[in-house]
Formats: C-alpha cells, structure tokens, sequence
C-alpha cells in the first residue's frame, strides 16, 4: 500500500464514523483511550522524546517530511467537526501516521505498536471525546489526562477485537448502571 492508499483508507474510516455520541460503548472508549496513552508514551520513551500533551503529530517527529496529502486531512477535519474541538484536533496526526507507516523503508520497531489504531476504534465504537479540566470525557465516564506518560509501563489492552471491547461495555454497563445499555438507550 502506498502512503496516499494508506491515508486514503484512513480518511474512509474517519468518514464512515458516526460522530454523534451515545454512550452506549463509554466503558470500551475509556479502554480505547487508555491504550492510546500507553502506546503514545511507549514510542515517546523509546526515543526519549518529551511531549507534554498525550494528542500530538508523532509522524512529524520520526519523518517530517512524509505528510498527509492536506486537501485530505482537511477534509477529514471538516467531517470530524462533527466530533468536535478535539477531534479536529487529532485527525490530522492520524493522517500523517497513516502516510508515515505506509512511506518504504519506514518500520514500526519491535516492541512499539500503532499508536493510533485505538482512537481511531474509538471513534468508530460511536464518536469522540472532548477534554475538560484535565480529564479525557465519555460518555458515563473521564480518564485523567495527568501522568499519561506513566501508561507506558502498564499492560496492553488484552484485545482490540470488537466482541471483546463490546464485552467492556457489557460489563461496564451492568456495573455501572445495573443493565447493559444498547444503541437504543
């Protein structure tokens, strides 16, 4: 796959996503995110790089010449409006890993994974998040933004499989609310 198929097929995703956010999936997006900040600060210690913020251009650190094509990404960040702020904010960073791991030569090193295959699947699992005084928010839940970087050392997600994440959000719901939410509540 080329990096402009690659990107290509990134931006369908984002495009298929239903922005509009109902909670029914709130436990699994958490899991998502927590992912996301494990795997974001794993290539950040590997490099040992310093980043303040957990959502920021990783491509631009390992190549800052392979970029998304920006009619693209711009694109792409006008249908994520419907996300909101902060999925403006982040599509492009997705755009440009997609050109990036697609770009010959270029190898994910051993012991790093995709940072951003989980918030893509939390974008599909039914939208996004929006931050607020310090804290990635849900649905029905928030994960602190603080000491993210610490994530790095916990243990992956088991399984990124959907039936798994829905699993999440079956036990999560019955936890939290005493039934299993659907699409319908």
């Amino acid at each position: 796959m080329t990096p402009e198929e690659s990107v290509g097929a990134t931006a369908a995703r984002l495009s298929a996503v239903d922005w509009q956010r109902h909670g029914y999936r709130t436990w699994s997006k958490a899991k998502l995110m927590l992912e996301y900040f494990r795997r974001v600060a794993r290539w950040l210690d590997a490099y040992g790089w310093d980043e303040p913020v957990p959502f920021f251009d990783l491509a631009v650190y390992l190549d800052p010449d392979v970029r998304a094509d920006p009619a693209m990404v711009e694109e792409a960040v006008q249908q994520a409006a419907k996300g909101g702020w902060n999925a403006q904010q982040v599509v492009p960073f997705i755009l440009h890993w997609a050109a990036l791991r697609a770009t010959p030569g270029f190898e994910i090193p051993e012991g790093l994974e995709d940072p951003f295959e989980p918030l893509l699947l939390l974008f599909e699992r039914d939208g996004g998040f929006h931050t607020s005084n310090g804290y990635a928010e849900m649905e029905y839940l928030s994960v602190p933004l603080a000491k993210w970087r610490e994530r790095a050392a916990r243990p992956p997600l088991a399984s990124l499989d959907p039936a798994a994440l829905d699993e999440i959000d079956r036990a999560g719901s019955m936890k939290q609310f005493g039934y299993v939410m659907g699409p319908e509540d």
